[in-house]
């Protein structure tokens, strides 16, 4: 786990939305300054993200100033056109940025914007032109709202270069009616092990807190109010093996060791197309699943109490 980057916004903290900021920014230029992401380098965006919080430019500024520090291809502040900058900061594409930055940037999503590739993370699946082919792939807040969560994850997988990082920042609690889904730390504890991914960074925020809409207080929601947790999770691709999918098996009573030979019949079928690898939850290393999952749990929860102590 890689310690936070110096200039790290307190104010980006608390309250923000899905999508990136100046948090983000933040941690772009942290992952450049420690090696993981050198400038001029691929990104790939799962969902052409949206730029929050910035309207006076000052992270954007400084982010433009940090790469025309370190690469040729990066633009100054001062060489953008200051309405340009203005549309991007205020609520505009994050890949405009990136690409003023020197970055080479792609995004899938299912409208058009700033090079995009039109794309439905439910059904597709990359195309030889863009399997393994960057540095850094980008999920701010995008696979909560798909639906078929394995082809999502596939896809991040195949397209990130061996080597090369994902950077995940998504709801874990709260967020009511913004999404299908939140993340449970669990769930990226079984994720890395299984597809041998070294976890670089890990991090629980604390967003915004709003009154319970009446529809779920008629429901039994008790509180009068919720606040939105984000989790936040970067890590290095390390093998060139395809996504391994983990089974989570914390309550089962036992695996059979033939599970992973079941082979079709009349009641066992593989749908067709198919491109399931059971990961290291099915290697019965019972203890190292464990473990990691009890340190992961207690850095998480150290990480909300930090946040939520009277100072």
């Amino acid at each position: 786990m890689t310690e936070k980057p110096e200039a790290y916004p307190s104010e980006a903290r608390e309250g923000y939305a899905m999508g990136s900021s100046p948090k983000t920014l933040e941690r772009l230029k942290h992952l450049t300054a420690t090696g993981a992401l050198p400038p001029g380098s691929s990104i790939c965006d799962i969902g052409a993200t949206q730029l929050f919080g910035d309207k006076d430019q000052q992270a954007s500024r400084a982010f433009l100033s940090f790469y025309a520090d370190r690469f040729p291809g990066a633009k100054r502040p001062e060489d953008v056109p200051p309405e340009a900058l203005q549309k991007i900061a205020d609520n505009g594409f994050l890949g405009d940025l990136l690409l003023l930055a020197g970055f080479q940037y792609k995004a899938l999503d299912i409208f058009h914007a700033t090079n995009t590739i039109l794309f439905d993370l439910n059904i597709h699946e990359p195309g030889p032109g863009l399997i393994e082919q960057f540095d850094l792939v980008i999920n701010l807040g995008t696979t909560e709202h798909v639906f078929n969560q394995l082809r999502a994850f596939q896809t991040i997988h195949t397209l990130t270069k061996i080597n090369g990082v994902c950077y995940h920042d998504l709801p874990m609690a709260g967020y009511l009616n913004h999404a299908l889904y939140r993340y449970d730390p669990l769930f990226f504890s079984t994720v890395l092990p299984a597809n041998r991914y070294a976890l670089l960074l890990q991090e629980v925020t604390l967003g915004a807190e709003h009154a319970v809409p009446d529809a779920l207080k008629t429901m039994g929601y008790r509180n009068a109010t919720f606040t939105d947790v984000g989790v936040e999770v970067v890590y290095r691709r390390t093998s060139s093996d395809p996504f391994r999918v983990p089974m989570e098996t914390s309550t089962s009573l036992s695996i059979d060791p033939a599970f992973e030979k079941i082979v079709q019949s009349d009641l066992v079928r593989m749908p067709t197309n198919a491109d399931v690898h059971y990961g290291t939850s099915l290697s019965f290393d019972s203890v190292s699943f464990v473990d990691l999952t009890r340190v992961w749990i207690s850095r998480l929860t150290q990480g909300v109490r930090r946040r939520i102590s009277p100072r």
